[in-house]
């Protein structure tokens, strides 16, 4: 089995790919920068009865700048005078903060800075630039300005967007630009049920870093503001700093940005890219995520075949990800289990969880033996798609210890993970215990 997961951003070119496209993606993503309330619900819809097991991501925009909606797609020359507007004409831009922030000299990046340009002149409702470096936009596309600091937290449009989020009963909520730890309890206030994934893109997040990863249920390299805010050089070390801290504390990390970016025009990837994914791997990140490859690009099915098949052969020749240390003794009783699991050359590891905490155990020690996760519930059995090495399954609640055993290795036998004489490793929390506990290990021969 492929054990890091992948997320795949939807947008028009791939919502009509959904069956064929769940073969490869564990959980689709829907950006709440674009579209509408109608488009969001249509989409969400469609993924909910093509994928009913599949997880769904809504990402909220957070405090960014955004080039305003327009047709198809605009191309930017070397050289080019171009406007932005508030009015209509020229490429435009609605929010007051940008008219405010540039000034003459300013430099303006767009779509990750790969496209870049120098103002001229501003007014209260209209700036003029030259292109510096060229490319081509599209609508809703990202605005950087260097040195310019924006406010943090939750927005409106943000708070309007998770409760729209929680209305349709989104599994998990990507939390733009977080800084502080305490807007990601912010965002469990208003949606308690969201596995909340703080993505990590502004230098400031660096300082709070571990606050942020113990509070979030996941966190996301998000490497194109962060590339952008840290300096390029600086960016493959932060990443590493991003996943050591996340896989410390037991918390599925993501990465995500320009993963497979030449596929959205390209049939295939660059060999730049596929060793990035490898080295990815290597690393021991959970899940990566494709953006503008599914959401925009021309082959959405090939570049989601593509990742998988980048992820299995790196998986296949990857040395054991580096080993985190155990916190307590819920983490010592999962270690022991993929210790047991290894010694024992068992089939399959099975965490039988209420809570989801066993799951995430187990797979933060990122065992050999695939992991079968007995979730209680739908939304325990969707968040175990962020989980490396997680295939989550859902199975009716128990009450005795006896019943946890038997329905673990029955299980395994009935999907065909482990057969007569196969042995089998149980780890679970005691169904009378309270949630979260990991407290039974057992080694069974069919």
């Amino acid at each position: 089995m492929r054990k890091t997961k992948i997320i795949a951003t939807i947008g028009p070119p791939s919502i009509g790919l959904l069956t064929q496209m769940r073969k490869y993606v564990d959980v689709f993503r829907l950006n709440f920068a674009h579209g509408d309330p109608e488009q969001h619900k249509l989409y969400f819809d469609e993924i909910r009865h093509k994928a009913p097991d599949a997880a769904i991501l809504v990402d909220l925009p957070g405090p960014k700048m955004r080039l305003g909606d327009f047709e198809g797609t605009i191309k930017l020359s070397r050289g080019q005078v171009v406007t932005f507007s508030k009015t209509g004409d020229g490429i435009p831009v609605i929010e007051d903060t940008f008219y405010k922030a540039v000034g003459q000299g300013s430099i303006v990046l767009l779509a990750d800075s790969e496209i870049r340009l120098v103002v001229e002149s501003v007014s209260p409702d209209r700036v003029t630039a030259r292109v510096l470096n060229g490319g081509l936009i599209t609508a809703r596309k990202g605005i950087n300005i260097p040195k310019v600091k924006l406010k943090t937290g939750l927005t409106q449009t943000d708070v309007s967007l998770l409760r729209e989020a929680s209305a349709l009963g989104a599994d998990a909520i990507g939390l733009s630009f977080v800084v502080d730890a305490s807007e990601v309890d912010e965002a469990r206030r208003i949606y308690p049920e969201g596995f909340m994934v703080a993505k990590i893109e502004k230098a400031d997040a660096l300082k709070s870093l571990a606050d942020i990863v113990q509070r979030a249920d996941a966190v996301m390299v998000a490497r194109g503001d962060l590339g952008i805010e840290v300096g390029l050089e600086r960016l493959p070390s932060v990443q590493d700093k991003v996943i050591q801290a996340s896989r410390s504390a037991g918390k599925p990390v993501i990465l995500a940005t320009q993963v497979l970016e030449s596929m959205v025009s390209n049939s295939s990837p660059t060999r730049a890219e596929v060793i990035d994914v490898a080295n990815s791997v290597s690393k021991g990140v959970d899940s990566i995520m494709l953006s503008d490859e599914t959401a925009a690009g021309q082959n959405p099915l090939a570049a989601v075949r593509y990742l998988d098949g980048i992820i299995r052969k790196a998986e296949q020749a990857a040395a054991p990800a580096p080993p985190v240390k155990t916190k307590d003794e819920n983490d010592a009783m999962a270690y022991a289990a993929v210790n047991a699991a290894l010694v024992a050359k068992a089939k399959v590891i099975v965490a039988h969880s209420r809570s989801g905490m066993t799951v995430a155990r187990v797979s933060m020690f990122r065992p050999s033996a695939p992991v079968l996760a007995l979730v209680e519930s739908q939304k325990k059995l969707r968040e175990g798609r962020f989980y490396w090495g997680v295939m989550p399954h859902l199975v009716e609640p128990t009450t005795e210890v006896s019943d946890v055993f038997e329905v673990s290795w029955k299980k395994a036998l009935e999907l065909g993970l482990a057969k007569k004489g196969d042995k089998v490793v149980i780890v679970a929390g005691e169904p009378t215990a309270r949630q979260g506990v990991t407290n039974l290990l057992g080694l069974h021969e069919i």
